[in-house]
């Protein structure tokens, strides 16, 4: 049957990211209702990607609450994630990968973390060791 994972997870996007990836991202969110093309990457291969942002269980306090916005000061996307659902097909470090790139971030910085309903301590996600999915 598997376990419920949390996700919470905060960035804000290079000016530079592509309008594909604004795309997808607004997709994941059902505010947007085409995208241009999906890229060739593991994430896209979920069964259930689409629906990383927006799944929700009673397994964890509050409510699934993710939020992309412009911001017209810095000029750029802020993601904001907030969910929580059956990481089977490891959904969660596929799409960590798969966004790292374009991610306005560097070194060390904390980004979130994950947590599954059977452990109290979560695994927290830094920019630098996103593609170390062992610690996911």
């Amino acid at each position: 049957m598997g376990y419920y994972t949390e996700f919470v997870f905060a960035i804000e996007l290079k000016k530079d990211t592509p309008q594909n990836v604004i795309k997808i991202l607004e997709y994941m969110l059902d505010i947007e209702n085409d995208i241009l093309e999906l890229p060739e990457h593991d994430f896209f291969n979920c069964y259930r990607w689409r629906m990383l942002f927006l799944s929700d269980s009673y397994y964890f306090n509050g409510f699934t609450n993710s939020i992309f916005k412009f911001n017209n000061i810095t000029e750029s996307y802020f993601l904001t994630v907030r969910s929580n659902l059956k990481n089977y097909d490891n959904e969660i470090t596929k799409f960590l990968n798969w966004i790292k790139p374009y991610i306005d971030d560097t070194g060390h910085s904390f980004l979130g973390y994950i947590r599954s309903e059977e452990c109290d301590s979560p695994n927290l996600i830094y920019y630098d060791e996103i593609l170390h999915p062992q610690r996911m």
